[in-house]
């Protein structure tokens, strides 16, 4: 893009199919709705999730029941066969969004579990090693677990990410069910961050964030968009502050990111038209 941003704005994908009425699971539409977005000249690039619906070897374990369908239904990928897909496009790629099942795996009990969410997490980073993309996404617990050993996630992490120096392996502020934690607690334990907005809001922790912004790589932003502008959800008040524009901009200004600003899920009902111009609107 030619038109300088004080941040790179980037839109997740596979979410963004629905807005042209294919499935999330299918891997032509996400080249397809790509490459239309990119025309519009909005967006520095993609944030793109590794889904488990493409690993041939395992059915999803998040949301287990309810994606067994989708994998079911989907196409089968290697790792190897996405990024020449996405290198074939030759559309930037700015971050990767791990399989979600990884965080599951390493809370297993299970030695097994182990070492295929090692497998994930190296298969993701290679993915983004592979195409250019800086940063790196993990869901790294089970937010459902009452009981896991927190200094292992970080071990197994210390282990997988130093293989790709080029990448910013980067732990999403999930939700936790682990006694004594918020996900701020657990998040900011590690090197790299990712500040998804809904969290924060859910766990009225968003202004703690301003004390680590100097290693978050990546925000996940969410709202509605209204006639081309962006609102925040009112139950998503952010310490008091209900404009979604002045979320943004005081993490620009007052705590200085300059990093990704992604636009992790399509709203509901939003047509094409209103969706490009809510994202022309975070210039």
């Amino acid at each position: 893009m030619s038109k300088e941003r004080a941040n790179k704005v980037s839109v997740t994908v596979a979410p963004l199919a629905k807005l042209i009425g294919k499935s999330f699971y299918d891997l032509a539409a996400n080249v397809e709705v790509m490459e239309r977005l990119w025309a519009e000249s909005v967006v520095d690039g993609f944030e793109f999730q590794n889904l488990a619906e493409w690993d041939a070897a395992n059915p999803p374990r998040d949301e287990g029941k309810r994606r067994l369908v989708y994998w079911t239904d989907s196409r089968r990928y290697t790792v190897a066969q996405i990024a020449d897909k996405l290198l074939e496009m030759g559309l930037p790629i700015l971050s990767v969004h791990a399989n979600r099942d990884v965080g599951i795996l390493l809370c297993s009990d299970r030695a097994e579990d182990l070492v295929r969410g090692k497998r994930l997490m190296s298969e993701s980073l290679w993915l983004a090693s592979h195409v250019g993309a800086g940063a790196c996404v993990f869901h790294l617990w089970d937010t459902w677990r009452e009981s896991f050993d927190v200094s292992l996630l970080g071990v197994v992490l210390d282990e997988v990410a130093p293989q790709y120096p080029g990448v910013r392996a980067s732990v999403e502020n999930m939700p936790t069910h682990l006694p004594g934690y918020t996900p701020f607690d657990l998040a900011s334990q590690f090197q790299w961050v990712t500040l998804d907005l809904r969290w924060a809001a859910l766990y009225d922790e968003w202004e703690r964030f301003e004390t680590i912004a100097g290693r978050i790589a990546n925000v996940h932003l969410h709202g509605r968009v209204v006639e081309g502008r962006w609102v925040l959800d009112p139950a998503w008040a952010l310490s008091g502050r209900t404009s979604f524009y002045r979320v943004v901009d005081a993490m620009r200004d007052r705590w200085g990111y300059s990093g990704l600003l992604t636009v992790e899920r399509v709203p509901e009902d939003v047509s094409w038209r209103e969706f490009v111009s809510g994202i022309a609107s975070l210039a």
